[in-house]
């Protein structure tokens, strides 16, 4: 018995051995670990970059960075794992770094700022005050006729509202000869700021003109009391005109010169009280089109199986190459009936074609019928694929105007989709339209140059985010019904007797100051087809892309 037990025994020893010697090969897969969504008490916003891992809580005034409840958190891929947990009070005054794993680590870096809205302002001020807040540093001006050794504070808030202190208080503070050092104190911390008054030799002038197409943005600093404006007039013209709509701040106003030709030498000048600035030229930008904007050069040059929306043999430079593409490289890799994206030569609303946009079930997945101002990349496996948004764009108009037919299914594939926006078999779909200029860098945003921002559909942390920093500009259009019942819409201009509609979609800009390196512009016959989720009937046609300046 003894000698039966020893041999088991060598025998599970051997096993055991020959088990630690076999070497796992298989790959782990790659996950990526992003936050979809993270709901914080009190914020204003939560800014989640996928492609830089940051995420910048904005706060309002009143709320302490040192005290930031995090609620709940959401992430792209399931089975993700947050190192630190990020759930529960933190303080993200300073960077805050997790790690989140899935079977690869992905580091990101939280944190959090305040909204506060800081002023100083004394008397006799011209101009605006300058409010450095990186490196706590304030400066007023005031015209040369007055003494900084004898200045009146007329307002100060450098902190929160109604909890902040002050060493010395504004009434103290007179003698700017050398700057005044005062102590901010607010929630337990305190900051040193310096502040200065400087003389300004010009009392009235025009600190920024910055000319669109067929108008132009002008800044101008004068007294902080009293009329102010601009006038303007073309070049060679014998009189000027008054600007109206003047936005005033303080020694600061600000308008925009309406009504201006495209390409066309201007000149402007501001007036406070009695006094003018000097006169400043500008010229008015270009006014341009998106090529191929009615869909009429196209051809078999990428591929047999469908058509691309450009001819290598147009007399025409603009359409001997790509500026829209679509799905169909990916769609149609199981074959040319799966196209999703076409001309249609007997639906059209303008020239001789229109571009048809086909949602469908290719096989193992859902396809929105699509097109859009980029390039299609590559295939993901079979599910999926990769894009480049945008194409080169530095012109500001106001507006994209279209004509739009849509057929409406009702949802018949559920995949995903977002936290924010459920949707269930039998729901009506939705037809798609979205702009947005903006200054993206494809370096960071993982494009091309010329198609900066890359989707790749299989990676929910990837998709486009309207609100995200470098976003100028954004504009939307969707709709759940058939474009024959959207008569009444506020975006709707005309209704043609064929079903065609034509809708005018607003750029709203978050920054005027800013000016784009790209356009994007996308149409989807599925809002959701991103998510492959959407109506297998649901049909857009598109024609007459136009912007308007």
């Amino acid at each position: 018995m003894a000698g039966i037990m020893k041999h088991i025994v060598s025998l599970l020893a051997a096993g055991a051995v020959l088990v630690s010697c076999i070497k796992n090969d298989l790959p782990y897969p790659i996950v990526n670990g992003a936050f979809s969504s993270i709901d914080v008490d009190g914020a204003t916003s939560v800014n989640i970059d996928a492609s830089a891992r940051t995420v910048v809580i904005t706060l309002p005034e009143n709320r302490d960075p040192a005290k930031v409840s995090v609620r709940k958190v959401a992430f792209v891929n399931k089975g993700t794992v947050c190192v630190p947990d990020i759930m529960g009070v933190h303080d993200f005054t300073s960077p805050f770094e997790v790690n989140l794993r899935t079977y690869q680590d992905y580091f990101w870096t939280v944190s959090a700022v305040q909204e506060i809205q800081r002023y100083f302002t004394v008397m006799g001020q011209v101009g605006s005050t300058v409010i450095d807040v990186p490196n706590r540093r304030v400066i007023a001006y005031v015209p040369s006729s007055v003494d900084v050794r004898n200045v009146t504070v007329t307002s100060m808030k450098l902190g929160p509202e109604g909890i902040t202190a002050y060493s010395p208080e504004a009434g103290a503070m007179h003698d700017f000869s050398e700057g005044i050092e005062v102590t901010v104190s607010f929630m337990g911390r305190s900051e040193v700021w310096s502040l200065y008054v400087e003389q300004k030799e010009e009392s009235v002038e025009i600190s920024l003109v910055d000319p669109w197409t067929r108008r132009a943005r002008v800044v101008g600093s004068g007294y902080s009391d009293g009329d102010c404006g601009f006038r303007y007039r073309k070049v060679g013209d014998p009189s000027w005109a008054d600007v109206p709509g003047v936005s005033r701040s303080g020694g600061s106003f600000t308008a925009f010169i309406e009504g201006l030709e495209p390409e066309t030498s201007y000149e402007c000048k501001a007036f406070s009280r009695t006094e003018e600035s000097g006169v400043y030229s500008f010229e008015t930008q270009m006014e341009a089109q998106v090529p191929n904007g009615g869909f009429e050069a196209y051809s078999n040059d990428e591929s047999k199986m469908f058509q691309s929306w450009y001819d290598p043999a147009s007399s025409d430079p603009s359409l001997n190459s790509k500026w829209w593409d679509s799905g169909n490289v990916g769609s149609t890799t199981v074959g040319s009936s799966f196209r999703i994206a076409m001309p249609d030569t007997d639906n059209f609303r303008e020239g001789r074609s229109s571009a048809c946009l086909v949602s469908r079930n290719v096989i193992i997945k859902f396809a929105a019928g699509n097109t859009f101002s980029g390039e299609f990349v590559r295939v993901v496996g079979t599910q999926g694929g990769v894009l480049n948004f945008g194409r080169p764009w530095t012109l500001r108009p106001k507006a994209m105007r279209l004509w739009m037919k849509y057929e409406c299914g009702e949802v018949d594939v559920v995949d995903t989709y977002p936290p924010d926006d459920p949707v269930a078999k039998g729901d009506p779909d939705r037809s798609s339209v979205w702009i947005a200029l903006g200054d993206w860098d494809y370096r960071k945003y993982g494009g091309s140059s010329q198609c900066p921002v890359q989707i790749n559909t299989m990676d929910k942390g990837t998709f486009f985010d309207k609100d995200g920093d470098n976003v100028i500009a954004y504009g939307e259009f969707f709709a759940d019904t058939s474009s024959d019942s959207w008569a009444g819409k506020p975006e709707v201009l005309a209704v043609s007797d064929d079903g065609w509609v034509q809708v005018e979609v607003p750029f709203v800009y978050r920054d005027q100051t800013r000016r784009p390196t790209h356009m994007i512009i996308s149409f989807a016959s599925s809002k959701l087809g991103d998510y492959f989720t959407g109506s297998s009937k649901s049909r857009m046609w598109v024609d007459g892309v136009t912007l308007i300046y």
